[in-house]
């Protein structure tokens, strides 16, 4: 979209851009949070715990953008809500770095016990590859404003469900058949949940991309409809 005042598209813009790094930079931390699971790399657990400030500094700057544009350009229909869904964004991408944050604490537990090893490398792996690619693909969503891509992150998000009950059965059945399982099935029901819930922020920014897009919430509409 253009408008009279390049200025303010520079703003719109620049707020864009604050959004997307802070995606790009949660996108990163997360796949090294994954490989720590999986390698008990204690340097990737301890960079990935020490940078998740770095997520929440770039949330407030975002929001400080946003809320300079609001002041000074009052703006209106899809720059209002392009402008307040990248607020919610950044919120979501900021509790996304305090999931990551936990699977990497989770990670250094890991390492305390070889129980379970299989199933952490195994399911861990394949609900962590799923997430990893809702966010990969929100991000670009978010960046094109591309409804069609966001609508299909939203349909990915029912095979992260479904994958997250599938490793909690598992877990149950390990834990009943040996109890000395409990406390290493309880760490990694932790972590699969915190992936899961990567995933449900996942959705929540695709669902603001068709939210900017169509003028409409899709947790409360059929995607196919259509506003002005």
């Amino acid at each position: 979209m253009e408008h009279s005042s390049k200025q303010y598209e520079q703003e719109l813009d620049e707020l864009r851009s604050s959004v997307l790094a802070m995606g790009g930079l949660v996108e990163a931390q997360l796949a090294r949070a994954l490989e720590a699971i999986e390698t008990g790399d204690s340097e990737l657990i301890a960079a990935v715990v020490r940078e998740e400030k770095k997520v929440n500094v770039m949330q407030v700057e975002a929001d400080r953008l946003a809320m300079a544009i609001i002041a000074k350009r009052q703006p209106a229909a899809i720059d209002l809500r392009q402008i307040v869904c990248s607020i919610q964004a950044t919120n979501d991408l900021e509790r996304i770095g305090d999931e990551i944050k936990r699977i990497a604490t989770l990670a250094q537990q890991f390492q305390a016990s070889e129980r379970f090893q299989t199933l952490r490398l195994n399911e861990v792996r394949h609900i962590g590859e799923l997430a990893m690619e809702m966010l990969k693909e929100t991000l670009n969503a978010f960046a094109r404003l591309d409804v069609v891509s966001a609508g299909e992150v939203i349909g990915r998000d029912s095979a992260v469900d479904d994958e997250y009950a599938r490793i909690m059965r598992l877990l149950v059945s390990y834990m009943m058949e040996d109890p000395r399982t409990i406390s290493s099935g309880i760490d990694v029901a932790f972590a699969a949940k915190a992936i899961e819930r990567v995933a449900d922020h996942a959705k929540n920014i695709a669902e603001y991309v068709i939210h900017i897009v169509q003028g409409q919430d899709p947790r409360h509409t059929t995607l196919g409809a259509t506003t002005g």
